[in-house]
């Protein structure tokens, strides 16, 4: 798989703080545990399943954009009665 398999850590202003590359996900859990005790506002995110498929497969920055912008355009297009998660959550 390709490095870009990441759990990244994203500031309030859009900053990476840190990232674990996607097999060790218990320790960034306990990076974000670490960053919540400390009062810091930060994003976790990690590849989709899709995303991780692409990457693996060898998908570059501009495929990888443009399925993320397929399936957020799908989920747009199943309107806001079909999920009751916000954008920009882990379930959008």
């Amino acid at each position: 798989m390709k490095s870009d398999l990441k759990i990244r850590f994203i500031d309030a202003e859009g900053q990476l703080i840190s990232s674990f590359p996607i097999d060790k996900r218990e320790q960034a859990f306990k990076f974000a545990e670490e960053l919540e005790a400390m009062g810091i506002e930060f994003k976790m995110e990690e590849p989709s399943l899709p995303e991780s498929l692409i990457l693996s497969l060898g998908a570059d920055d501009s495929d990888t954009s443009r399925l993320k912008k397929e399936i957020e355009e799908e989920i747009d297009d199943h309107g806001a009665d079909c999920c009751s998660a916000p954008k920009g959550t882990l379930l959008h």
